[in-house]
């Protein structure tokens, strides 16, 4: 009977366990030579369910890392196919978009406001909307973030644009 009880309890706890971490992200990196550089590309890869996010970064002549590329990819027929940002999620994206749109103003407008970077952002008046594939898309530990970059001169990096950043569970209702 004992034995019974301990079983039932332990099948409980790893099915409590499941359906609070229904999913998660993994990720690695790894350096790559660069032929035009005498820095490394960084690259990291994340999977997320079928999907695999790669982020490319290069180095300035100093070895910053200040550019990337994203890819995204979606397995498929047991292979990787590339895809977009939009194919990623469901119908529900659009409520996500517009949450994000939002984060992106409010933190423009703060920029916009604060007088020690404001001199960066002249000539902005306002910013676009902007859609799922317009989106840099990251992950860190068990988040998600979505990054637009205004491609402004160097010295104003810390504010080249916004990073909205939501828990992995937060998204899930939106992931196909």
């Amino acid at each position: 009977m004992i034995r019974f009880h301990f079983l039932l309890t332990l099948l409980l706890l790893i099915a409590n366990i499941s359906l609070g971490q229904s999913f998660k992200v993994t990720c690695s990196e790894r350096e790559r030579k660069n032929a035009d550089s005498k820095y490394p590309d960084l690259i990291k890869t994340c999977f997320i369910k079928n999907y695999k996010f790669v982020q490319t970064f290069s180095t300035d002549n100093v070895g910053r890392y200040v550019n990337s590329e994203e890819e995204v990819y979606v397995y498929l027929d047991k292979k990787y196919i590339k895809t977009n940002n939009s194919k990623v999620f469901n119908k529900k994206q659009d409520t996500l978009i517009l949450i994000i749109n939002n984060k992106i103003q409010q933190g423009f407008k703060k920029n916009k406001s604060d007088s020690t970077v404001n001199e960066c952002l002249r000539g902005f008046d306002s910013i676009p909307i902007y859609k799922m594939n317009d989106l840099e898309i990251s992950f860190q530990n068990d988040e998600i973030q979505f990054g637009i970059d205004w491609g402004l001169r160097y010295a104003c990096g810390p504010v080249n644009g916004v990073t909205v950043s939501f828990k992995l569970s937060e998204i899930e209702k939106y992931l196909r």
